[in-house]
């Protein structure tokens, strides 16, 4: 990644955002290049969250397995009920007062289907469309989980690549811009040194990124479409699909490696 540097991002960034008045940039997130982004989310701000989210209770670094029910749901699709194959929660946010919670993508659809109504709600109102940055936020909550299993799940990379490949193509943004969206949201979630979940501030720094011109004057961002929302919606689901899938591989090579395990004599093993 980048050599890290101890100046703050651009003025933008650092003033408006409720509750939060500066924002400490110890990268320099628009010239960075989509590799080194996608560096930073998979393999640095994977050990924040450990360090952060799972060191303080003792549990190890998230397995593969616990990455991929985070994005779709464990078996009874709640994430703060869900455990991987070593019987490890998956998710810490909740450990003292647990509530059922969403997995990942269906909170990235229910956000879009719940843009389409607030978007009919605007067209009969005559009022202006919804913002997009509600769905924005929910999707660069997928891109950070997915990033994630390139290290976690290397072997399978290809198709992590893709997916997020996908997902990006369906807003009508490149890879770039999608991972740009991510490194915000998690650089003020996790990369200030802490955990710090706030929405609104989340919301607030994701609006200025996408309101961002060039120097044409035209937005870097074009908002997505109803199509390319509704392409969006569809591409999520046909992820989490192949994400279910590959989890049953997982389930399946972990039972097999302790069966295979059983069956060699004590006197061989380590």
């Amino acid at each position: 990644m980048g050599t890290p540097d101890n100046l703050p991002g651009r003025e933008v960034f650092n003033r408006g955002a409720p509750g939060y008045s500066e924002l400490h940039y110890h990268v320099r997130i628009d010239a960075m290049t989509p590799e080194e982004k996608l560096d930073w989310l998979s393999s640095h701000i994977l050990k924040e969250e450990h360090r952060l989210l799972r060191e303080p209770y003792n549990l190890p670094q998230v397995r593969r397995e616990g990455k991929v029910m985070f994005l779709t749901g464990g078996p009874k699709s709640d994430v703060t009920e869900a455990r991987d194959f070593e019987g490890n929660l998956i998710h810490t946010r909740h450990l003292d007062h647990p509530r059922p919670m969403f997995a990942e993508i269906p909170e990235a659809l229910n956000s879009i289907s719940h843009w389409f109504d607030l978007n009919t709600q605007s067209q009969e109102q005559n009022t202006p469309p919804p913002s997009v940055v509600a769905p924005l936020s929910e999707i660069s909550d997928v891109v950070y989980n997915v990033s994630h299993l390139l290290t976690l799940d290397p072997s399978f990379g290809e198709n992590y690549t893709e997916y997020l490949n996908r997902i990006s193509g369906s807003l009508g943004y490149s890879l770039d811009q999608l991972l740009t969206l991510a490194v915000y949201k998690y650089n003020f979630r996790l990369g200030q040194g802490k955990s710090q979940k706030n929405i609104a501030v989340e919301n607030n720094i994701l609006e200025k990124v996408i309101s961002q011109k060039g120097v044409d004057g035209k937005l870097l961002y074009s908002p997505p479409t109803e199509t390319q929302l509704q392409k969006t919606y569809h591409t999520l689901a046909e992820v989490q699909g192949l994400l279910n899938t590959r989890l049953e591989q997982m389930r399946q090579d972990y039972e097999w490696n302790i069966e295979k395990t059983a069956r060699i004599p004590s006197s061989l093993t380590p």
